[in-house]
């Protein structure tokens, strides 16, 4: 069935001072309810000669200080205090949504301290969890910039977060009462307050999935995609309603405990920056839809402000602990106005017995639907998650699947729901491709020097379109200009049950260089090499972890000495060989790796019959692993390429130097038709900035390259090494260092945009 319908920390921070920017500045409106009853019944049941007030908890917005609010239900929970009914916004929704769905407070507690709120916060994809296609991104050198083409139109990224692993999170949390869709039907009942893009007018969201209330009341403006139910562009609740006293009221609430944990307006002076400024007018709307609500608090209902001054700021999520001890401290100094609304403990506990609980199994799943507002086709985003029907729903198997799928790089988001049909409990799927696709624009950019006249630079372009076919085949053009011009195009087309099977095409023009160094180490000559390249595989990736396969290369070309030595020989060549190999890719970086590893071993044949000048059969081999500890990291490194039969060409031999390939070599400078070498290297992160590492570095390396493989020996080895200050910039990896090699002299080197 298919249903067509950053630094992080300080981004947040920012983002959400200036979120309530979007809101109208009219007074306060009516909330736009989505219940289709009257909530004045919701706030708990009432037997007969019940005649107890009912509580209602209005939860405040405020991201990371939001965390206060556990400590207060902890102290409700202390006193004997009944919870009949909460509405929360932002924060508050996330709280009051995990309480009502029937958490613990010690449950809650646990998860604010363990959850990695950085990566929650960030939808990217850790390399080693990518798609092997887009891991080979890397070693082409292009980065996709959130720019692309789609009908006709140049597209931007919206460049916020689609909220794919809170959603996740939230789903996994929920589990219990993940077959309710009436809210007024949780363990307690529950209200989540977001604004109505489009009219300011806050939105309270009383039914359908409770993870995706929570989502759309938090979608920070600036930081969070805005969320769309039953019709409505949905963005943070903090916009038009901080602390919904109205909300909790309107539930059936006798009583309101109210809890602000909203941020302050700052002091400031004629010499206030613009960003100051600006963060200060959009907070005075939200202080003053709160002050507003606050002025609607009657005798019998408490107010509690923790007192979170600049301690503990929107995004601090990093100061959890500290948060809720501030918020321990003022449900404290509460404690005499809270002891009034406390029960016995006979009828707290009776009370707490009576509340339906979530369930303690994992539901069913009986059927799958599609909600696909992608190209890819049903049948294919199936297989990909392949959902266990008839089986219990393992939450960190759906979780691993979508990110899988998600990894993709061309989804802007792909969620799921727990769903009730014809009492039956199935998942919907939510396919969302990105704003800007199908055609996507990337980016690539190299240069390398060593301050000896050698300065050598690359700029490329693509455009990728994916995908081409509904299981996700993908072409691209790509252009380089620079030192090295080119110009390619790519098709590569998986297909199979699992699409795990693939074909890869690329033909092209290449037009590299390639120096020629004397014994002593100057350059004589460099050669202006122009080639016709074809080149096809076939093979089987592995998930995401490698890929083996069968290729053939065929070439053809000139090569000319451009510049140095006149005697030099100029000749023309064809390159026919086939070859076998075996992949895999679980680094977390090319450039700067701290963890995983990454390998590859091949077999070359180069013969006549196969359009080849001449005869050779080669092996390569390379493998790296890194491993961190704190802000060190270690890699360790080896490589084997040898010549077994016959002659290589010379625009085909190996080329050694530079970091990680005998840094005390300038780039090319030491060639053969043989090589072997190890190393071990050294990381420490000096900063993050922007989530970008700030490091500095080194290496100890030891090999050499040879024009005989029976000339190989390991006490002919060169020992080399290196020092370097490194950057993972938004324009590829930069590193400034020093080479040193053993019997000659250093090499200073400049590196943009090439892998380890």
């Amino acid at each position: 069935m298919r249903l067509r319908r950053a630094g992080w920390s300080f981004v947040l921070t920012a983002a959400m001072a200036c979120g309530p920017a979007f809101a109208q500045t009219t007074p306060a409106q009516a909330p736009v309810a989505t219940s289709a009853s009257p909530d004045k019944a919701s706030c708990g049941t009432r037997e007969n000669g019940d005649t107890r007030p009912r509580i209602g908890l209005a939860l405040g917005g405020g991201g990371a200080r939001g965390i206060a609010h556990i400590s207060v239900l902890k102290e409700l929970e202390a006193l004997h205090i009944p919870v009949d009914c909460i509405a929360g916004t932002s924060m508050g929704a996330l709280v009051g949504g995990l309480y009502a769905s029937g958490r613990t407070t010690d449950d809650m507690e646990q998860l604010i301290l363990s959850t990695d709120w950085k990566r929650l916060f960030d939808d990217t994809v850790p390399r080693e969890e990518r798609s092997y296609r887009r891991k080979h991104d890397d070693r082409d050198g292009l980065a996709t910039v959130g720019v692309g083409i789609s009908g006709g139109r140049v597209r931007v990224s919206p460049g916020v977060l689609q909220g794919e692993r809170i959603l996740s999170m939230f789903e996994r949390e929920t589990l219990g009462v993940s077959e309710i869709d009436d809210f007024d039907k949780l363990p307690i009942p529950f209200r989540a307050v977001g604004t109505d893009l489009n009219t300011g007018q806050s939105v309270v969201l009383a039914s359908g999935s409770l993870p995706m209330a929570m989502r759309a009341s938090m979608s920070l403006p600036g930081i969070f995609q805005p969320m769309q139910i039953d019709g409505k562009v949905l963005i943070d609740g903090g916009v038009a309603n901080q602390v919904p006293i109205d909300v909790v009221r309107a539930m059936g609430a006798d009583i309101v405990i109210a809890v602000d944990v909203g941020t302050p307006l700052e002091t400031l002076d004629r010499n206030a920056s613009l960003v100051q400024v600006v963060s200060q007018m959009s907070g005075m709307l939200t202080v003053g839809n709160t002050q507003r609500m606050l002025a609607t608090l009657e005798d019998r209902d408490v107010l509690i402000v923790p007192k979170l001054g600049a301690d503990v700021k929107t995004g601090d999520f990093n100061k959890a602990a500290r948060a809720l001890e501030i918020g321990k401290d003022a449900a404290a100094a509460a404690r005499p106005e809270l002891a009034a609304l406390s029960i016995p403990p006979e009828a707290y506990r009776a009370w707490a017995e009576h509340r339906p609980a979530p369930s303690a199994s994992a539901p069913v799943i009986q059927f799958v639907t599609l909600d696909n507002e992608t190209d890819y086709s049903d049948e294919f985003l199936l297989s990909q998650l392949d959902v266990e029907i008839g089986q219990p729903l393992d939450t960190q198997r759906m979780e691993d699947k979508l990110i899988r799928v998600y990894s993709y790089g061309t989804f802007a988001s792909i969620t799921y729901d727990v769903v009730r049909e014809d009492g039956r409990t199935g998942l919907q799927i939510h396919a969302r491709e990105k704003p800007q696709g199908p055609n996507y624009i990337q980016v690539g950019f190299t240069l390398s020097s060593d301050f000896k006249g050698t300065f050598e630079t690359s700029l490329r372009a693509a455009i990728l379109v994916t995908p081409l076919t509904k299981n996700g085949a993908e072409g691209r053009v790509t252009a380089t200009v620079g030192t090295e011009p080119a110009l390619t195009a790519e098709y590569y087309r998986p297909f199979g049950d699992t699409n795990r099977w693939m074909t890869y095409t690329r033909i092209g023009y290449l037009n590299p260089n390639y120096h020629v160094f004397d014994a002593d180490g100057h350059d004589v000559a460099e050669y202006d090499v122009r080639s016709f390249v074809g080149d096809f595989q076939f093979g089987r990736e592995f998930g995401n972890y490698g890929a083996a396969g069968l290729g053939y290369q065929r070439a053809t070309g000139r090569a000319k000495v451009e510049t140095g030595d006149p005697n030099q020989p100029s000749f023309d060549f064809d390159t026919g060989r086939a070859y076998a190999f075996v992949s895999i890719d679980r680094a977390d970086s090319l450039y700067f790796p701290r963890k995983g590893y990454w390998g590859n071993l091949s077999y070359t044949v180069a013969r006549e019959g196969l359009g080849s000048d001449t005869d050779y059969d080669s092996v390569d081999f390379d493998i790296i692993a890194a491993t961190p500890f704190d802000r060190h990291a270690l890699q360790f490194g080896a490589s084997y390429h040898a010549t077994i039969d016959g002659e290589l060409p010379i625009q085909d031999r190996y080329r050694l130097g530079g970091r990680g390939k005998l840094a005390g070599f300038r780039t090319n400078e030491l060639t053969g038709q043989d090589y072997a070498l190890l190393f071990v290297g050294y990381t420490y992160q000096l900063a993050e900035v922007f989530g970008r590492s700030a490091l500095v570095g080194g290496t100890i390396e030891y090999g050499n390259a040879w024009e005989k493989r029976s000339d190989m020996a390991w006490d002919d080895g060169i020992l080399n090494a290196s020092m370097y200050l490194g950057f993972d910039s938004w324009f590829g990896p930069m590193l400034f260092g020093y080479g040193w090699r053993e019997g000659g002299d250093g090499v200073l080197f400049l590196e943009i945009g090439r892998t380890f």
